[in-house]
């Protein structure tokens, strides 16, 4: 079988079984540059050398073994007139392309406009990948987009999104925390099984769960533990103003009752990527001995906030609570 004729943007190449270590690709653009870090599943382990001479893409096994299994390879391409990134950097560009991956060695990733679903295994196995910001334009995380990704601690998701797929988020073992928007509908099977450091997500009776959904978060506690005001600080949506009237309503003792990992609601307020400096400051102001609290971890609220790095959606910065807090302090 002959290599198929690629097109622009993702390229997926058919390699016939071979002894040889080189293969010549058609192109359709004459130049196209190619990014050499987006290798699909099959292709990571092993090393390549790509070179470009007019419409011909040579593809050389580089490794010791030599030789190809059949299979298809995936790989990004850009046209010369194209903003080319810098394939040495560890900040990726992810364009939402179908076989898309990000490299192994991602530690930041940022989202063409255009993009509304997180495809497969988009960025699985991405082991130094610890944060990410997923704008409010994707709707859809698809199976196994975050599978394996063993650092990643802090996920903001987008307000819009509605579907969490199966074992979108399988095995990401350092992941804490997972505040849901209410938009989502569906969370499908095993979507974040054997998270083993997840402490809390909240769910609503109107979302439709998988099997095994949290299958193996031991860590995770139940929702019945939950008091109202955690309820509320989970919200994508909180604000000064829900804060407030929780406590009005149900007392403001229930902003220092304790969970079975000695966490508080302020644990989870700063832990909820969608909180402002605002909301901090009304629940501190309302229950200040809460800000001392430490969790089983030996954290305070503040140190949760800071480990998190969260940037506020308001104009109220970090250090700013932080020294409005101190200054109010006996």
């Amino acid at each position: 079988m002959e290599p198929a004729v690629v097109s622009i943007a993702m390229i997926i190449v058919y390699i016939p079984r071979s002894l040889t270590n080189s293969i010549d690709v058609p192109l359709e653009h004459a130049n196209m540059v190619i990014d050499p870090r987006i290798i699909d599943t099959w292709g990571r382990g092993y090393k390549f050398r790509f070179s470009v001479n007019g419409r011909t893409l040579t593809i050389t096994r580089i490794d010791e073994d030599g030789g190809w299994n059949h299979g298809d390879v995936h790989l990004r391409a850009y046209l010369p007139t194209e903003d080319i990134p810098d394939f040495t950097s560890t900040v990726y560009l992810y364009h939402g392309l179908y076989d898309e991956q990000a490299p192994e060695d991602t530690t930041k990733v940022n989202f063409a406009p255009s993009v509304t679903t997180i495809q497969m295994n988009a960025f699985r196995g991405c082991r130094s990948l610890v944060r990410i910001t997923i704008p409010d334009t994707i709707t859809v995380i698809d199976d196994d987009a975050f599978r394996d990704c063993d650092s990643l601690r802090y996920i903001r998701l987008p307000i819009n999104l509605e579907l969490i797929s199966i074992a979108a988020f399988a095995n990401c073992k350092s992941l804490e925390a997972v505040f849901l928007p209410s938009t989502v509908t569906s969370i499908n099977n095993a979507a974040f099984g054997y998270c083993t450091s997840l402490r809390f997500c909240i769910l609503t009776d109107t979302i439709d769960l998988g099997h095994g959904v949290f299958r193996g978060c031991t860590n995770r506690l139940p929702t019945a533990v939950r008091n109202n005001l955690s309820t509320v600080c989970s919200s994508t949506s909180v604000t000064p103003q829900s804060i407030q009237e929780c406590m009005d309503t149900h007392g403001i003792e229930c902003a220092t009752e304790v969970d079975d990992q000695q966490m508080m609601a302020l644990h989870i307020l700063c832990a909820n990527p969608h909180v402002t400096g605002d909301c901090i400051r009304t629940y501190l102001g309302l229950a200040p001995e809460a800000a001392e609290q430490q969790d089983c971890d030996g954290m305070t609220p503040f140190q949760r906030l800071c480990r998190n790095d969260i940037t506020f959606f308001d104009d109220r910065s970090f250090c700013s609570v932080m020294a409005w807090w101190y200054h109010c302090m006996p």
